[in-house]
């Protein structure tokens, strides 16, 4: 749930503040700038200074106050896209669509979508995040830097901290593109002292005595705030100032409770009862405190400048100034630590019932109720599962005892570690569950249990156990478990397939097979699905055709795996690329159009970015680059890959390759070999391997191909790939008559995978002279109808034109369909441009 109250520029006095022109000035520079930041320590007034410049200037601004809560990369970039899209109702719509991607923490596809919407921007454009200081995510600061190298030149990022940025700021300071804006110019002078005394509150202050004030707070803005409290309440100023001394945080204690002091025990009860809420509002603080007419205090509170911020318009929700809350939490650990529990209960339950679900677990976390966040988190899965970010790190802070009799708490933790590639710690916590299922509490769930535990030792490569594991849970569960389908109708997972866990092709196929013979005859078991689509696409790689075809259909066919995303995604590529490696590209193309209709997930976005993906590969199959694809794919070759799904990166190095950009496919290319090859998965080496052999090839460097493909030959010849090599077509089929050529001109050379390469060419060639065959059997008469029909002529001009009867061009169509294997128009000319007719 996006809080509005995050987006809305924060509301100043102005009959408070002083108009400093100094601080203007530096504003105002950093809009020929990308990126300004304001550092300093709390009580600075960076976010005073930033709202006020913004309330007084007439450029478009938009604002995210962030808070611990933000470290999550999808919850960070949500709240960004809504505060953009407050200015351009578009964004939303054009942005969300690639903010999936960051689940695989890959953030490029993304950010590339921000910055093209940005760049499409008419207007200039102010970017505030606020309190970036509360997020500690690498991921998130990584993906900031990548947004401020490419944000374009009219958008300008601001960001208040108080601590330095937490990415590389080097190279925007030397070329210019950023202002800094330190402790050293927000702090006030004696000027700015006067002006705010004198000036914005009346005080009948000397400049002397100001000086003292000054000097003794250096300038600390709060600290003059505070002492401008005190002395409203102070009968000698010239005592209270001579007694003003120490360190801030002294002077801060001393004040506050000067301030709190001096306030009705009913305000003092209500400012610390509801000083453990991050944001407050009149129903709120009537649910912590029990008190009625709650918005009335919070709007006395305002009026008496007491340390409240309004957060919107409508003076609904508040927030207490930062320094002042943390005193007041402070306080009220120290004097009412009894009520403290029950208190942050009532918030959470407050914020649970009212939609709240990651504020009220955050409050709970507070002071370290963790029994009653595991609880809170426990029932409400479901709705949890998306928020991994923030999920794990909830579940990584519980203590060991609040997982006690809440198995599916520790049954999700593992899915999390397991999506995060941490499989050891899995495993360890999968160990102890094992040893708790001789206790009744724990036997229903020895299923659950041992299928996880397959789970894990099939991704750590160990086939064996995972044998062993899902023997056991079969015993247990032979209808299934609900765990087996978490994650199925989100696009969450971190490879294109399970073949890549295998480095021998003949070890899956007896793997797969064994699983498949178990579960196929079993009524509403979907999870075999999974198991189904893999041994399609090993069956299309060894070339058995009609075999994969009829795997793919199963899962197509099949009601109980229709509701499922991921298991129609791949099962539909699969059917595309058979029927393109059959020859029907125009199915191939209406398969993959009509999974789009079917997709029925919160991912959805992701989905349809895939499929697009695989619409382009379709085009490069029948000898053309999909250039819409790559203006809108959000991916680039100059991309951080992160280890996980690669097919599109894949996709992407052969577009490039088609358009002739061979040294940005072979940039890409090598990034993706070096992170294959280190994480050693074979499926995905000879893939990457190959298309570097074509690119060499491409680019007329025999040599370097000839090499990659010896290289790609050695790596294939184990686990007889065929596809990998056919579906380069006739530029692989050059290549590897030149390999072969070579080769035999210096026969003392040992030349791996010699024979190999002579039986792909002799497939090759096969599947060549088929090609051949089909043309041969079209007649003159039909091919002069079917480039007419690529002219867009109907039958009755085509009748025209060739003096013949439109009955006979209809006899014509039909021979031309059965000897193609089409049923339309459309599909005969997709046919003809792929066999290179038209």
């Amino acid at each position: 749930m996006i809080l509005s109250t995050k987006l809305h520029i924060p509301q100043t006095r102005r009959d408070d503040l002083v108009e400093r022109a100094a601080i203007t000035e530096l504003l105002n520079k950093g809009l020929k700038s990308k990126l300004t930041s304001l550092t300093a320590p709390g009580g600075y007034g960076k976010t005073t200074a930033l709202s006020q410049w913004l309330q007084q200037s007439a450029i478009p601004a938009v604002w995210v106050s962030l808070g611990p809560q933000d470290n999550d990369l999808i919850a960070f970039w949500s709240y960004t896209i809504a505060a953009v899209n407050s200015k351009n109702p578009q964004f939303a719509e054009a942005v969300t669509p690639y903010l999936s991607s960051l689940k695989t923490g890959a953030f490029e596809p993304f950010i590339s979508a921000m910055i093209r919407e940005l760049d499409g921007y008419a207007d200039e454009l102010v970017m505030v995040w606020d309190d970036y200081h509360a997020i500690d995510l690498a991921s998130i600061h990584a993906s900031a830097a990548y947004f401020l190298a490419y944000l374009p030149a009219h958008i300008h990022l601001y960001i208040t901290s108080r601590a330095e940025m937490p990415f590389p700021t080097a190279r925007l300071q030397t070329t210019g593109q950023m202002v800094k804006i330190t402790i050293q110019e927000l702090r006030f002078q004696l000027a700015d002292g006067i002006r705010y005394f004198q000036d914005c509150l009346g005080l009948p202050l000397s400049g002397d005595k100001i000086a003292v004030l000054v000097d003794r707070t250096e300038g600390w803005i709060s600290g003059l705030y505070l002492a401008a409290i005190s002395l409203q309440n102070s009968d000698n100023y010239s005592d209270f100032i001579r007694a003003f001394s120490g360190e801030h945080r002294n002077i801060s204690d001393y004040l506050f409770q000067e301030v709190f002091s001096l306030q009705p025990s009913e305000v003092q009860s209500f400012l610390l009862a509801t000083s453990i809420v991050d944001r407050i509002n009149g129903p709120l603080c009537e649910a912590v405190t029990g008190q009625a007419n709650c918005q009335e205090m919070l709007e006395r509170l305002e009026r008496h400048h007491l340390f409240i911020v309004s957060l919107d318009d409508q003076r609904e929700w508040y927030r207490y100034h930062h320094l002042f809350s943390e005193f007041l939490r402070r306080l009220f650990r120290k004097k009412y630590a009894g009520q403290s529990k029950e208190l942050h209960v009532k918030a959470a339950r407050w914020l649970e019932e009212h939609g709240f679900l990651e504020e009220a677990i955050e409050q709970l976390f507070m002071d370290g109720h963790h029994f009653e966040a595991s609880a809170l988190i426990d029932k409400h899965l479901p709705n949890l599962h998306a928020k991994r970010g923030v999920l794990y790190r909830w579940l990584r802070d519980l203590p060991e005892s609040c997982f006690t009799g809440k198995p599916r708490i520790q049954f999700l933790y593992v899915k999390v570690m397991v999506e995060t590639n941490e499989l050891e710690l899995a495993q360890t916590r999968l160990r102890l569950m094992e040893d708790k299922l001789s206790n009744p509490e724990w036997k229903p769930y020895a299923g659950t249990v041992h299928f996880l535990s397959a789970a894990v030792s099939f991704y750590r490569r160990d086939f064996r156990r995972a044998n062993e594991y899902f023997e056991i849970f079969d015993r247990h569960s032979p209808e299934g478990n609900y765990v087996q389908m978490i994650e199925a109708n989100s696009y969450s997972m971190y490879f294109d397939t399970l073949l890549s866990f295998f480095n021998d092709l003949h070890d899956a196929e007896r793997f797969f097979n064994k699983w498949i013979k178990v579960w196929e005859d079993r009524d509403n078991y979907p999870y075999v699905g999974f198991f189904y689509n893999t041994y399609s696409l090993l069956l299309y790689e060894w070339n058995r055709l009609d075999e994969a075809e009829e795997y793919a259909e199963r899962v197509l066919r099949s009601t109980c795996m229709q509701p499922y995303a991921l298991i129609q995604l791949s099962a539909t590529v699969n059917a595309a690329r058979i029927c393109q490696a059959k020859g029907d590209s125009a199915k191939a193309i209406d398969l993959l159009e009509g999974l789009k209709s079917k997709i029925d997930s919160v991912d959805k976005s992701m989905f349809m970015r895939r499929i697009e993906a695989e619409k382009a590969y379709l085009s490069l199959a029948n000898g053309s680059s999909d250039e819409r694809w790559l203006q809108t794919c959000g991916i680039k070759h100059t991309d951080t890959i992160p280890l996980g799904p690669i097919k599109e990166y894949l996709i992407l190095a052969s577009t490039l390759m088609e358009r002739r950009d061979v040294d940005e496919a072979l940039q890409l290319l090598e990034q993706l070999y070096l992170l294959v090859n280190k994480a050693d998965r074979t499926w995905d080496k000879v893939k990457v391997t190959i298309l570097q052999s074509m690119a060499f090839y491409r680019k007329g460097d025999r040599s370097n191909a000839v090499m990659k493909l010896e290289a790609a030959l050695q790596l294939a010849e184990p686990g007889k790939y065929i596809r990998s090599f056919l579906d380069e077509g006739a530029k692989m089929e050059e290549l590897l008559r030149e390999y072969i050529r070579q080769r035999q001109i210096n026969p003392n050379r040992k030349s791996a995978g010699l024979l190999y390469a002579r039986e792909l060419l002799l497939l090759m060639s096969d599947h060549m002279n088929e090609t051949a065959s089909v043309r041969a059997l079209i007649t003159k008469q039909e091919l002069k109808i079917l480039r007419m029909i690529d002219m867009g002529l109907s039958n009755k001009q085509i009748a025209e034109q060739l003096q013949i009867t439109a009955e006979t061009v209809k006899s014509h169509l039909k021979s031309m369909y059965r000897k193609l294997h089409v049923n339309s128009r459309e599909q005969a000319l997709e046919q003809g441009k792929q066999l290179n007719w038209l």
